[in-house]
């Protein structure tokens, strides 16, 4: 059976991108497919998934490919963003989703896992905002349990919300310029809850950061595809990692060296601002 992930992205034709990731009957690699050597960062990535699993194994027992071809899963006929083999423990990326890092991070998980599916303990659960997951993702995984209370909604104080940026000061000289600004939000409370969105927020909106300084800006945010990640059990963290990295012109999730604020939120409630500095 093959599993998939829609994501939101796209290709040059706009056409969204899917990822299956695992597959019994192993495919034809695409005709122009060469091996790649992992660039430094995907360490990190190993090592961020391998800590949010409880899993090991060695990021250099897998061999990566990248394409420019437009793949579809042989079943579905659906345009993929890349899939995981784990009979030859592969994984294959077009070449558009090679740096994002949540995409990378999930066919990661399924390289330590080593077998098919989406489990939600993993995807849903330990891994949460660390590998992206969305709606087929979530489809393919267990049904969600309800809690055994009702949440009750509640405001933006009832939560902590804080960020954290790793490396601390981020430098070309590291990960390749890549570094990750992650959002945490803590229920302070010992009541199973979900937070009612502020005033204008989308009712699905979840995590959302901004970054600005005098040489640029850049934010982001994320939906929710599953009730489990809008309610929170009695003192629950969940987390989402935002990638980013440092690059020559302040566009997309790209910043320049220099001083920077950031602020971070769930449903709209804001943080206060966190100062951070991007070295040369």
């Amino acid at each position: 059976m093959n599993t998939k992930l829609f994501l939101p992205l796209s290709i040059a034709a706009a056409v969204p991108l899917v990822v299956a990731c695992t597959r019994i009957v192993e495919p034809a690699l695409p005709s122009d497919a060469e091996v790649f050597s992992p660039p430094p960062v995907y360490s990190t990535w190993w090592q961020m998934t391998q800590v949010c699993s409880a899993l090991t194994g060695s990021l250099a027992s897998v061999t990566w490919y990248q394409t420019s071809q437009v793949v579809h899963d042989t079943q579905s006929g659906d345009v993929i963003a890349g899939y995981y083999v784990r009979g030859s423990n592969r994984i294959v990326l077009t070449t558009s989703v090679m740096m994002i890092g949540g995409i990378v991070r999930h066919e990661m998980l399924h390289a330590l896992l080593q077998k098919a599916g989406h489990p939600r303990a993993q995807f849903l659960g330990n891994c949460a905002g660390t590998v992206d997951c969305e709606e087929p993702c979530v489809a393919d995984s267990e049904p969600y349990t309800a809690p055994p209370q009702s949440p009750i909604a509640v405001p933006g104080d009832s939560i902590q919300t804080t960020l954290a940026v790793e490396p601390h000061t981020p430098a070309r000289a590291t990960d390749g310029g890549r570094f990750s600004l992650t959002v945490f939000a803590r229920n302070r409370t010992a009541r199973w809850i979900t937070i009612a969105p502020t005033d204008g927020a989308d009712a699905l909106e979840t995590f959302s950061f901004r970054v600005a300084g005098a040489n640029g800006a850049t934010g982001g945010d994320r939906r929710a595809s599953d009730p489990s990640q809008r309610t929170f059990a009695p003192h629950e963290t969940k987390r989402q990692v935002f990638d980013l990295n440092i690059g020559d012109y302040p566009f997309g999730n790209q910043l320049l060296p220099g001083d920077y604020l950031a602020h971070a939120g769930f449903a709209g409630w804001q943080t206060g601002d966190s100062a951070f500095v991007i070295a040369p």
